[in-house]
């Protein structure tokens, strides 16, 4: 009995660490990505967002026998890869995009990106471009409405009322920059 039960939990094992080795190439290839998008390399980025979700799926599927774990493995690169893809779909649509990724990481991915699309902001504004910038900001105070609406625990989105104070805080600061300048 012993035996068969190591037999399974070292199968569990063996995936997960493999899955960790996968997935630590995720978050600098998400860092990566977003500095493509802040060079307005948009099509690379495009490309290397593609590929990390294709790393993201694989991860899972090499997981499929083992949900317990998957979340608590994929949990920085989902909410690294949701930070990337709503940042580069933000800046080229307006809008958030559909993913597939658990809410809690888009969520919080969400929360980041609107720090990287503030420093977006600053940058239009810096090539004389303020009229983009102010529309930008006029459409992450509407985001921010809805984001702040939000209201679960620690247990369910974890650090949700952090980072909605720093969306605030940095919408204020962007507002300074942009709309009272």
């Amino acid at each position: 009995m012993i035996k068969r039960l190591q037999k399974s939990l070292d199968k569990k094992y063996k995936a997960r660490e493999q899955a960790l080795k996968a997935n630590r190439e995720i978050v600098p290839l998400c860092a990566k990505a977003i500095r493509l998008v802040q060079k307005k390399k948009f099509k690379d980025a495009m490309k290397e967002a593609n590929k990390i979700e294709k790393k993201i799926r694989a991860i899972e599927k090499l997981l499929k026998n083992y949900p317990d774990i998957t979340n608590t493995v994929l949990g920085a690169a989902y909410q690294e890869y949701a930070e990337l893809a709503i940042y580069l779909n933000f800046i080229e649509k307006k809008t958030l995009p559909t993913l597939s990724v658990p809410p809690k990481y888009y969520i919080t991915g969400l929360g980041d990106a609107i720090g990287e699309l503030k420093r977006y902001a600053l940058e239009l504004v810096s090539e004389g471009k303020e009229k983009e910038a102010r529309k930008l900001y006029e459409k992450l105070e509407d985001l921010y409405v809805e984001y702040a609406s939000l209201t679960y625990p620690n247990s369910i989105v974890p650090g949700l009322k952090h980072k909605q104070d720093t969306a605030r805080k940095v919408l204020n600061d962007l507002r300074e920059r942009v709309i009272l300048r």
